[in-house]
């Protein structure tokens, strides 16, 4: 053997070049891998909107917080209580309308869009609820209703008066001819059978214009005529005074609604009740008109004045997957409402996912998804699935891709609020007898925020516009803040995970799981995660019986996993768990980061 060997021929030279080949690896992986938060980093979510990476949060101003005892909440109200929003780890407020209104339908009925209505303050008080929020790094979304006014307004008054201006501000007609029993009605009936949503005739007579109005909702709300172009460039101009305001975006109510046939002589059929509006109806002739794409186009660009991370997000039930998609190449975000539509108590884990998995079919990589399981017009969580459902249930709209909206004190686990018939102020359940108003009421879900166990909750010193739940002494937000564990704290700790990549993206992978003892229909799990970020596993049962044992080990490609959060179950935060025996209750949940 030659003694002329270079020195890295050597053994000696090929285990100097493998040991350092291998500390370089070692502090590679130590810079990329050990620091969590500069992992984050790599990760940056620069390229994404503040409405990507925030939880909305929807306040309803009547029951939020009142400020000045007279029974109703108010903007300085809601100024005091945005330290506790904050708290929760959202990132911006919905305010349910606002404006000048009689309040026959709190505040959908606008009078004025420009004005702030007396019982929530003035406009100071709004300027300095936007600067509180924007010191606070809140975006605040305001409600924006350009289907209809209220009969009271300006552009209403003068319309029935046959103004030059404004006579086709509303949807107007002569009616038909009627032989007899319309006495009151200059002899004329409805041109159609089109009926309001709050029941019956969507025709109301005007005595003074001698003419019939449309109104898809209450007869004191008559419809815009959206095809008038003064129409349209008014409501423009509203959104450029509140955008001047500094608002962040609109919730747009009620989009399907803005246009109705031209002819109006034409009946809709089909109806299975010929006095009751039902979502179930074809309601070709009123609703989903593709005009709304032109306003929606319209909308976005008086948005992009003001900057081109302005938020607009589009109330419409029941669309089709093709009509969903063309509200988003229109600029705007459909809500996606099918945690509210599609889920009752009898929904199972299967059936939840079949619901996920559709809500989001054909939904293009530009489309960015959102959720939302509660509001002002749906009763509570706890109600709806059952009190020890509410973690499970937050976890699940804060864990699910996209932007999730919460309505306030579901947090808290808040429940619906009994009220008699002579307490109910909704419209919606007042045009019903004492028989049927609790199927229509909206007033239940709207009950006055819990803040602690002292007169009236914290709320008003007054005498509510409607009465606190009398499980105000438990349920309530200083008794979850002192407590060790509670529904609050578990929404807190959602809300902080979820601001990691892993689940703002809309990566989403169901987890199969074993079909021992039925556990796919208790069930329901999937994986969340980027390229290079932590892998987490969301286990959720949602049936109606314990499961056992559960093995989500080959699914997830791992048999180990730590507790990152646990909404109610036996597990501990930051232990290591087996995921070949995952074991929980109904409404029990985990967020697992997969080893």
């Amino acid at each position: 053997m030659s003694s002329n060997k270079k020195f890295c021929e050597t053994t000696k030279c090929l285990l100097l070049i493998l040991v350092t080949v291998a500390a370089v690896i070692a502090i590679i992986c130590v810079i990329t891998f050990s620091d969590e938060n500069l992992r984050e980093k790599r990760y940056e979510k620069a390229d994404l909107k503040w409405w990507q990476t925030s939880i909305v949060y929807q306040i309803y101003p009547r029951s939020f917080q009142d400020s000045d005892g007279d029974g109703t909440g108010d903007l300085r109200g809601i100024k005091e209580r945005l330290g506790y929003v904050s708290g929760l780890g959202v990132g911006a407020v919905w305010l349910s309308p606002i404006f000048r209104s009689p309040m026959r339908d709190f505040g959908y009925d606008v009078q004025n869009y420009t004005e702030v209505d007396p019982i929530f303050g003035n406009m100071a008080d709004f300027d300095d609820l936007m600067k509180e929020a924007k010191a606070k790094n809140l975006r605040v979304i305001l409600d924006f209703v350009p289907n209809h006014t209220s009969n009271d307004s300006k552009w209403f008054y003068l319309s029935e008066r046959g103004d030059a201006k404004y006579k086709d501000y509303y949807v107007w007609n002569d009616g038909l001819n009627c032989s007899s029993g319309c006495e009151a009605t200059g002899g004329k009936r409805p041109p159609n059978n089109w009926l309001s949503v709050f029941g019956g005739s969507a025709w109301k007579w005007s005595g003074i214009r001698q003419k019939f109005y449309y109104h898809a909702f209450l007869d004191s709300q008559p419809d815009l005529n959206l095809r008038n172009e003064e129409v349209k460039e008014e409501l423009k101009n509203v959104m450029r005074f509140w955008l001047q305001k500094g608002v962040d975006g609109f919730r747009a109510d009620a989009l399907k609604f803005m246009f109705e046939s031209k002819n109006v002589t034409q009946n809709e059929t089909g109806l299975s009740d010929p006095f009751a509006w039902n979502e179930e109806d074809n309601h070709n002739l009123t609703t989903n008109f593709e005009d709304i794409y032109g306003i929606l186009k319209a909308w976005r660009k008086v948005l992009e004045e003001y900057g081109s991370d302005k938020f607009l997000i589009a109330e419409s039930y029941g669309i089709s997957h093709d009509v969903r998609n063309k509200y988003y190449e229109s600029g705007s975000i459909p809500f996606n409402f099918a945690l509210i539509q599609y889920l009752n108590a009898s929904c199972d884990a299967q059936c939840m996912k079949s619901v996920i998995k559709e809500s989001m079919a054909d939904l293009k990589p530009s489309y960015w998804p959102n959720y939302v399981i509660g509001n002002h017009d749906n009763h509570r969580v706890a109600n709806k699935f059952g009190p020890e459902t509410i973690d499970a249930f937050n976890m699940l709209l804060l864990t699910l891709p996209g932007t999730p909206t919460s309505y306030y004190g579901e947090e808290i686990g808040m429940r619906d609020t009994f009220y008699t018939y002579s307490e109910t102020k909704d419209p919606a359940g007042l045009n019903f007898n004492e028989t049927l108003y609790l199927e229509h009421t909206r007033d239940p879900e709207r009950s006055p925020m819990q803040w602690n166990d002292t007169f009236n909750a914290g709320f008003s010193n007054g005498t509510p516009w409607l009465h606190v739940n009398s499980n105000y002494k438990v349920i309530n937000v200083k008794n979850q803040e002192s407590a060790k564990y509670s529904h609050l704290k578990v929404y807190k700790q959602l809300a902080e995970l979820r601001q990691k990549s892993s689940f703002t993206y809309s990566n989403l992978t169901f987890v199969d799981v074993d079909d021992v003892d039925e556990n796919p229909k208790k069930i329901l799990s999937y994986i969340r995660t980027q390229p290079g970020q932590d892998r987490y596993l969301v286990v959720l049962n949602f049936g109606h019986l314990y499961a056992n044992d559960v093995d989500l080990s080959k699914s997830a490609g791992s048999k180990r996993g730590e507790v990152v959060v646990n909404a109610m179950s036996n597990y501990q935060v930051n232990t290591e768990v087996d995921l070949t025996r995952i074991t929980l209750s109904r409404g029990q949940g985990l967020v697992i980061k997969v080893k």
